[in-house]
């Protein structure tokens, strides 16, 4: 066998074991999940401030660590039934190109690796959320759909939201009251990238 077909074949072999660590979060029966390079941490539901002129899949925003960020329905996003939203919900906090927004899920489940070479193009699926997604794969005999986090808020989106963040926050101070948002919850992180110990919140 020539050099160059060594080669060759060490490449497609390394293709072929590649994997990619996801976390794994679910909305009804169905498992989602995001690349665990987009994760910040995982935190139990807090008070939102609601913001009126803000679009509908927007519950309001949130103050994390003096930076107030966006928190985002799925269920709204998706399309799917709605569901009140209690304090066994999660919000997982997550970053995109340099965007900082808080995802409302039923519950997170757990850090997975699934190989590059198991997922498949969404484009072929008929699905509700098509288009936030970024590939769907395999857990057993269960299917993941993983998403496309800059799909799900959009720099259009998010320049449009951070003006009516900003209207808000303008009157709430012109009422002399700042948004009161309790942050207590976010000191009880459930996960947070790179925390490998707790690398299974519940």
């Amino acid at each position: 066998m020539s050099k160059q077909a060594v080669t060759e074949s060490r490449t497609v072999a390394q293709a072929a074991t590649e994997e990619i660590q996801l976390l794994t979060f679910k909305l009804d029966d169905q498992t989602y999940a995001l690349s665990i390079d987009k994760v910040v941490q995982v935190v139990r539901m807090v008070a939102i401030t609601r913001a009126p002129k803000a679009p509908e899949y927007v519950e309001g925003m949130i103050n994390l660590r003096g930076k107030v960020i966006p928190v985002i329905s799925l269920r709204k996003r998706f399309g799917l039934p709605p569901k009140p939203i209690d304090l066994s919900s999660h919000l997982l906090i997550a970053e995109t190109d340099g965007r900082v927004m808080a995802l409302i899920v039923d519950v997170v489940s757990e850090v997975v690796s699934i190989p590059v070479d198991a997922l498949d193009n969404p484009s072929e699926m008929d699905l509700e959320s098509l288009q936030y997604l970024w590939a769907v794969g395999k857990l057993g005999d269960k299917l993941v759909l993983i998403l496309d986090l800059g799909k799900t808020l959009t720099f259009e989106e998010q320049n449009r939201l951070e003006r009516v963040l900003a209207q808000e926050q303008w009157r709430a101070r012109g009422a002399e009251s700042s948004p009161q948002v309790d942050t207590s919850g976010l000191a009880e992180t459930e996960w947070s990238h790179g925390a490998k110990a707790r690398s299974n919140p519940k």
